[in-house]
């Protein structure tokens, strides 16, 4: 008479389990499964007990390319809200006005954007042109950060590159606009103290 296991379910002596096959692409997720041996090949007559396993599917190399792209973005755009911050933080001249560098989000980009072109015209800033035609181009940084929760621009690698140079190139703009400014003032308050002398 044949042993009943889990309710109805029959067990056959010497009947191997099923090979399990992997195929296609995985996505990154645990695959577990679980398998019974009928009988121990070791030792005839008595069976095995269960066993698990479980199969980890890595990242592939473009899934890993794309999600380094997109923190290149996502750093650059940091990194030109902190530039364009810090710009204002210079021309405020110490006022507690504005956060500390490090502390961002108290103001929107764009506002800090209108901020700082004010800032620009009434503090006689030499090379005011320039820093309008840069506040003008930074006011669509946004919309290309943005571009990481597009379905076609997250997935094009191309266009990812194209974004993170964008957002550098205007962050190289800024810093050395702000550099040259400080620059000047240094230099002007050094001839007035040497004229002073």
């Amino acid at each position: 008479m044949a042993r009943v296991l889990c309710g109805s379910q029959t067990q056959h002596p010497r009947q191997p389990a099923a090979p399990q096959t992997v195929t296609g692409n995985l996505e990154p997720r645990l695959v577990r499964s679980r398998s019974t041996l009928s009988e121990s090949p070791e030792h005839p007559g008595r069976t095995a007990k269960s066993f698990s396993t479980t199969i980890t599917a890595l990242k592939s190399p473009t899934d890993r390319g794309r999600a380094e792209l997109i923190r290149d973005v996502v750093d650059a755009f940091r990194r030109l809200y902190g530039s364009v911050l810090r710009f204002v933080q210079m021309f405020a001249d110490g006022q507690d006005s504005f956060p500390a560098a490090g502390n961002s989000g108290s103001h929107s980009f764009s506002q800090l954007l209108a901020i700082l072109g004010e800032q620009g015209k009434t503090g006689n800033f030499g090379r005011l042109e320039e820093l309008r035609a840069a506040i003008e181009e930074a006011r669509s940084a946004e919309q290309l950060r943005d571009a990481i929760f597009s379905d076609a621009q997250s997935n094009d690698h191309a266009a990812l590159r194209k974004v993170a140079a964008a957002l550098e190139r205007l962050d190289a703009t800024f810093v050395g606009l702000c550099v040259e400014h400080v620059l000047e003032q240094h230099a002007r308050a050094s001839l007035v103290v040497s004229s002073a002398g």
